[in-house]
Protein backbone atom coordinates (compact mmCIF):
# COMPACT_ATOMS: atom_id res chain seq x y z
CA UNK A 1 0.00 0.00 0.00
CA UNK A 2 2.89 2.39 0.68
CA UNK A 3 3.89 2.24 -3.01
CA UNK A 4 0.35 3.12 -4.11
CA UNK A 5 0.13 6.07 -1.72
CA UNK A 6 3.56 7.33 -2.77
CA UNK A 7 2.59 7.07 -6.45
CA UNK A 8 -0.50 9.17 -5.67
CA UNK A 9 1.76 11.92 -4.33
CA UNK A 10 1.15 11.20 -0.66
CA UNK A 11 3.83 10.81 1.99
CA UNK A 12 3.68 8.86 5.22
CA UNK A 13 2.89 11.24 8.03
CA UNK A 14 2.33 9.05 11.09
CA UNK A 15 2.01 5.50 12.31
CA UNK A 16 -0.60 4.94 14.98
CA UNK A 17 0.61 1.87 16.79
CA UNK A 18 -1.89 -0.65 18.13
CA UNK A 19 -4.79 1.63 17.35
CA UNK A 20 -7.51 -1.01 17.40
CA UNK A 21 -7.96 -4.66 18.23
CA UNK A 22 -9.99 -7.25 16.36
CA UNK A 23 -10.18 -10.99 16.91
CA UNK A 24 -7.43 -10.79 19.52
CA UNK A 25 -4.90 -8.94 17.31
CA UNK A 26 -3.75 -5.34 17.58
CA UNK A 27 -3.53 -3.35 14.34
CA UNK A 28 -1.40 -0.37 13.35
CA UNK A 29 -2.72 2.40 11.09
CA UNK A 30 -0.54 4.56 8.86
CA UNK A 31 -1.72 8.03 7.88
CA UNK A 32 -0.65 9.75 4.67
CA UNK A 33 -0.82 13.38 3.60
CA UNK A 34 0.18 15.72 0.80
CA UNK A 35 1.23 19.35 0.88
CA UNK A 36 -1.19 21.29 -1.33
CA UNK A 37 1.41 23.01 -3.56
CA UNK A 38 3.08 19.66 -4.32
CA UNK A 39 -0.18 17.80 -4.85
CA UNK A 40 -1.59 20.57 -7.01
CA UNK A 41 1.10 19.96 -9.62
CA UNK A 42 -0.59 16.66 -10.54
CA UNK A 43 -4.19 17.58 -9.72
CA UNK A 44 -6.93 17.57 -12.32
CA UNK A 45 -8.69 20.83 -13.18
CA UNK A 46 -11.64 19.92 -10.95
CA UNK A 47 -9.35 19.01 -8.03
CA UNK A 48 -7.44 22.27 -8.44
CA UNK A 49 -10.72 24.20 -8.32
CA UNK A 50 -11.55 22.53 -4.99
CA UNK A 51 -8.13 23.46 -3.59
CA UNK A 52 -8.65 27.04 -4.79
CA UNK A 53 -11.94 27.22 -2.87
CA UNK A 54 -14.29 27.23 -5.84
CA UNK A 55 -17.93 26.64 -4.94
CA UNK A 56 -19.00 23.02 -5.22
CA UNK A 57 -22.10 21.80 -7.00
CA UNK A 58 -24.90 20.53 -4.81
CA UNK A 59 -26.46 17.11 -5.28
CA UNK A 60 -25.31 13.53 -5.64
CA UNK A 61 -21.81 12.76 -6.90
Amino acid sequence: MADVMHAAGLRREAMLRRLFRTQGCWHDVTTYAAVAPEWKLQATEAESAILDGAPRLQGCH
